[in-house]
């Protein structure tokens, strides 16, 4: 049986470290392993979830259109991804003095209103939820909790429900693990992290008609992700029509603030059993496509990747793979372990896994890079579209003509958004481009620097995959394979006939057998 584990992705950073998070799943990170992914963010327009649902799109639909996915293992795309997503409804009712009837309390019950007034400001009380909470946590935490149990006792059909319920089933079998991805310096994340546990946990004795106590089951672990971008600051139009807006320049002062909660405070510290607390040095990365006003969120909002992000992603991973008699004994001694980690300037493999694992990390993402060019050029360069139309026949590669063209159209759809796609001839940025870029650019993250200097589609026609696809002077230097003259490309020769050479792998849909028979030929060809 598939091994289960939880994860949550809250407000605008939550949704690209789900996006980071997927991407391990891609590479093969999560071998064997059912993942219940839950999308929580006030803003459902937000550009980073709709590019978010994208992926995972690409993700299932390359899995298998319309069928039953399963868990595999030594491949690309080896977890089941069951993606949910949540947004509380603020379309209709949208203030918080909607959501409270603020003025109709006045005058019945002015204790409420005093309180009201004590913590929340006028403009707190009136500005427009639909785009999150804008680093107003006090006011996110507790219109979140609510929002969260009131989805589950009125809406039994909804996401939300669906990923409770098998969290509740988890529990009643082991001891589910939950990871919770958000920053501690705006405000969807901010908010939602304290209270997300407490809320699980009412949650599912809702569900289980208070058969099932995860605050006694489960297991948290969430990141405490601090500052780590700039956009430009609000003009006075702005801030008069938005009432209240986050300003990049207090995200500093946030993070600090939410520090000293988290050291403090009893109850978080009796709810988690891990913290991973992460950051860069300064705040001077821009991510926003748009340079020209602040935006607050909707269709606009869509920043692009970072490297912190994937960190994020791997501190999840660290969580899932710490051994349960760990976890039970910080959970039976209210023990919550703080983790931190700090990057060199140039960011390696082994700063994410570790030295046992920095291999087995340097093949599964190389080769999903090195597979990039296989399947995300065109025409001829283009193997997997050739094999499903057939085109491969004459070299004796044959019998993938039936995959579904939507799954190689997905998987190509994928490629597009991990690392390169083309606005013309020119190369535009994938998450993996997107990364490097993040890192300062040259040499500093991970692979050969030549990789990312492609800028045009004939530059990545020509590029040496099979030479300069890991840094020199690395471990990783004589991971690399020869050419051999035959039908056309070289390269692309080479990988044909070591495909030939590799024995059908023994998985049912096509489209994934296609892709394990790949990465099998890579990992032989690059001496892996």
């Amino acid at each position: 049986m598939a091994k289960q584990i939880f994860v949550i992705g809250i407000g605008g950073t939550g949704m690209r470290c789900i996006e980071s998070f997927i991407h391990l799943c891609a590479i093969g990170m999560f071998d064997d392993t059912d993942v219940h992914m839950l999308a929580l963010d006030t803003d459902k327009d937000n550009g980073n979830f709709s590019r978010l649902k994208e992926l995972k799109n690409a993700y299932q639909k390359t899995k298998g259109v319309n069928k039953s996915s399963n868990a595999l293992k030594d491949t690309f795309f080896s977890a089941n991804l069951k993606y949910y997503q949540y947004s509380p409804d603020y379309q209709k009712i949208s203030t918080f003095s909607e959501i409270h009837k603020y003025t109709t309390k006045k005058g019945k019950n002015p204790t409420e209103t005093d309180l009201a007034n004590l913590i929340l400001t006028d403009k707190t009380r009136e500005f427009d939820l639909k785009q999150g909470y804008r680093a107003q946590t006090h006011l996110g935490s507790m219109l979140m909790y609510h929002s969260i149990i009131d989805e589950i006792k009125t809406n039994s059909k909804g996401d939300l429900f669906r990923f409770v319920d098998s969290l509740k089933n988890a529990s009643t079998t082991g001891k589910p693990r939950v990871f919770i991805l958000g920053s501690v310096f705006g405000g969807t994340g901010a908010s939602s992290i304290p209270i997300i546990p407490k809320a699980l946990v009412k949650a599912a004795e809702i569900v289980s008609a208070g058969a099932v106590n995860l605050d006694k089951n489960a297991f948290f672990g969430s990141t405490l992700l601090t500052g780590y971008f700039t956009f430009n600051t609000p003009s006075a139009s702005e801030r008069y029509a938005q009432k209240v807006i986050a300003t990049s320049d207090k995200f500093a002062l946030n993070s600090q603030a939410a520090m000293m909660f988290y050291e403090a405070d009893e109850t978080v510290k009796k709810t988690y059993q891990k913290f991973y607390l992460l950051g860069t040095p300064t705040l001077e990365w821009e991510p926003s496509k748009n340079k020209n006003k602040t935006v607050t969120g909707g269709e606009e909002q869509e920043n692009e990747s970072h490297y912190i992000e994937l960190l994020a992603a791997f501190a999840a991973w660290d969580f899932f793979n710490v051994p349960e008699s760990v976890l039970v004994i910080y959970k039976t001694h209210n023990k919550l372990d703080y983790l931190f980690r700090t990057l060199e300037e140039s960011i390696t493999f082994t700063d994410f896994v570790g030295t046992e694992l920095k291999e087995e990390l340097a093949k599964k993402f190389g080769m999903m890079v090195a597979l990039s060019f296989f399947g995300g050029l065109e025409g001829h360069y283009d193997f997997f579209q050739q094999a499903q139309s057939g085109g491969l026949t004459r070299l004796g590669i044959s019998g993938y003509d039936d995959i579904d063209k939507d799954e190689i159209d997905s998987f190509k759809e994928y490629l597009r958004l991990f690392h390169f796609d083309f606005d013309g001839d020119k190369v535009t940025n994938g998450w993996l481009r997107q990364l490097h870029k993040s890192a300062g650019g040259e040499g500093r993250f991970l692979f050969s620097s030549d990789l990312f200097s492609c800028s045009t589609r004939r530059e990545l026609e020509r590029f040496k995959i099979n030479k300069k696809l890991y840094k020199k002077s690395t471990d990783y230097e004589k991971n690399t394979f020869s050419t051999s003259y035959g039908v056309g490309n070289r390269l692309y020769s080479t990988f044909y006939e070591a495909f030939i050479k590799t024995p059908e792998p023994d998985v049912v849909n096509k489209c994934e057998k296609l892709i394990k028979r790949s990465y099998d030929t890579l990992t032989r060809l690059y001496n892996f």
